[in-house]
């Protein structure tokens, strides 16, 4: 079986597809440099921007946090 392709998706995603598929997985998360270390507000999602293959049946991906500010969560107002 092909290594899934998870670029771009939500975190929670690829690791769901990625053990679907027999994998292991370790994360990696990253934040811009001006946002690190500086408290941020907002719901937060992180993607994946990087993947990596290892050896037996192992994947290391690396993910970058996004800040949403404003009153939408899953594309619904929050109320």
């Amino acid at each position: 079986m092909a290594f899934p392709d998870v670029l771009a998706l939500e975190v929670n995603e690829a690791l769901r597809i990625l053990e679907q598929t027999g994998y292991t997985c370790e994360v990696t998360v990253t934040e811009p440099p001006q946002k690190r270390g500086v408290p941020q507000e907002g719901f937060v999602t992180e993607y994946v921007v990087r993947q990596r293959e290892l050896y037996n049946n192992k994947a290391a991906i690396t993910t970058v946090r996004r800040y949403r500010k404003g009153g939408v969560e899953d594309g619904s107002e929050n109320q």
